[in-house]
């Protein structure tokens, strides 16, 4: 009798990225960028996420008006959850990132300066940003307004970005620029008539150094090279290997 294998890989036959992984493949040797690719054509199915619980404390302290008692009250929840006998290491540790990463940004939130900005929830998912025959999904994590002294009111859409210092993403300013613009270029694309997206109301939050990586005006050459990696990746995407473990979809004989 055979043995029905598990399907733990997806595989992807056409070019796609998240924003996070545009960001990172500009910035990485060619080595890593493989890697980038391989992950992205053959993600697995089950995907373990970091700081998930620290993501879904802010965007609730932002959307609610910025209640701290809100935050604290999930730093002692993730402390509880962290005491369990019966959970995993994963997600033990995951317990830890998240209440430093809740508490570093509580030490930094007063010098952001965002209390003037009004945050909401997404109402649902975004389409792909089609860039140079790549698919990117931008997940905004929080909406913004601002209504200046005229009443004229600017959008724009933020998303929170998690690194601690000395980790594996050690040039958090560049991939946050390239977010943000990410982020810009999305909101203008899906915009609907009569809606002004503001360049700097889009951004990128350093969670950890409580940095605010805003779009610009004129960001013509990151865009431009935003565009030639995204060609490169769909000259390459074709000949990426799947991972030595792949178990997935048959693929075809070309891959």
């Amino acid at each position: 009798m055979s043995l029905k294998l598990e399907i733990k890989h997806k595989y992807h036959p056409s070019p796609r990225l998240s924003a996070n992984q545009v960001a990172d493949y500009l910035d990485a040797n060619a080595t890593k960028r493989r890697n980038i690719l391989r992950d992205a054509k053959f993600p697995p199915i089950i995907l373990l996420i970091p700081y998930s619980d620290a993501k879904a404390a802010l965007i609730g302290h932002f959307a609610r008006n910025q209640a701290e008692s809100q935050l604290d009250g999930r730093v002692q929840a993730l402390r509880r959850k962290a005491g369990l006998p019966d959970i995993s290491e994963f997600e033990r540790r995951n317990c830890n990132l998240c209440i430093e990463a809740i508490e570093s940004f509580q030490a930094a939130e007063s010098k952001m300066k965002l209390n003037k900005l009004r945050f909401s929830r997404p109402g649902g998912h975004f389409p792909k940003l089609k860039i140079s025959g790549v698919s990117v999904s931008v997940s905004i994590d929080l909406l913004t307004a601002k209504t200046d002294s005229k009443g004229t009111s600017a959008k724009g859409g933020a998303m929170l970005v998690f690194s601690k210092s000395g980790g594996p993403q050690k040039n958090m300013p560049a991939r946050c620029k390239a977010i943000s613009l990410l982020i810009f270029e999305l909101l203008k694309d899906q915009g609907r008539p009569g809606e002004v997206y503001d360049p700097t109301m889009c951004m990128a939050i350093d969670v950890f150094k409580g940095i605010i990586y805003r779009a610009k005006s004129e960001q013509r050459q990151l865009w431009k090279t935003v565009g030639m990696s995204c060609d490169e990746v769909t000259r390459i995407w074709p000949s990426v290997p799947p991972p030595a473990n792949y178990n997935g979809p048959p693929l075809p004989k070309s891959v």
